[in-house]
């Protein structure tokens, strides 16, 4: 497999014991192609969908429940 890396969803949290990275459920990250196919196999994680918010943007874009401008 190469180095290629693929933006993968996460499902649930979970920890890889060989790697001991851990991941967190809502996440969106670039894994490994070979870790993404096995994660994927073991339902952890899946492909992000256009519903899916990126989990490294900031939050202060948007006013938390203020309306006044």
């Amino acid at each position: 497999m190469s180095d290629k890396k693929i933006s993968a969803f996460i499902i649930r949290d979970f920890k890889d014991a060989g790697t001991e990275q851990s991941y967190k459920q809502g996440e969106t990250q670039d894994i490994p192609e070979g870790q993404f196919i096995n994660y994927e196999a073991a339902g952890l994680v899946r492909k992000p969908t256009a519903d899916d918010k990126p989990t490294s943007t900031s939050k202060s874009n948007k006013p938390d429940g203020n309306t006044a401008g």
